[in-house]
């Protein structure tokens, strides 16, 4: 099992303390791992240009590697040595209409369409308001 895959697979079981804890630990973008903020926080009634041109880069840079995953709603930022890291929860509006947002873009963002993407909403607790995780394989 490779690392974006590993973190997939922990993101859907522990869901929103796997989420902190990224921002908690700093965990700094890698090659298998993007931190996004939505351009409008999700309150659109589209996916926003801005997102959708940050999915649509995501699509085509992890589909042509080894894969990788996008956490939208979480904020990053240099870190002490200068290397973009989680720094703030940042959660969009109503994660499971934006997990449907995201979905519906990704036959349109790369041709051909990339088969290998799923998304999977994480909402915080007494609230719709979360977190959305795309794994690009």
């Amino acid at each position: 099992m490779g690392r974006a895959e590993d973190l997939w697979e922990r993101l859907k079981s522990e869901r929103i303390p796997a989420i902190e804890d990224l921002v908690v630990e700093q965990t700094v973008e890698e090659l298998f791992l993007d931190f996004k903020q939505s351009s409008d926080s999700g309150s659109g009634t589209k996916l926003s240009a801005d997102d959708r041109n940050n999915f649509a880069k995501a699509i085509s840079g992890f589909g042509n590697s080894e894969g990788g995953i996008v956490v939208w709603g979480v904020a990053a930022g240099p870190d002490a040595y200068g290397v973009d890291a989680a720094n703030a929860l940042k959660p969009v509006e109503n994660a499971k209409r934006y997990e449907g947002r995201l979905q519906s873009a990704v036959s349109g963002c790369t041709i051909p369409p990339h088969t290998g993407v799923q998304n999977y909403s994480i909402a915080m607790p007494g609230s719709q308001h979360g977190f959305v995780v795309s794994y690009i394989t």
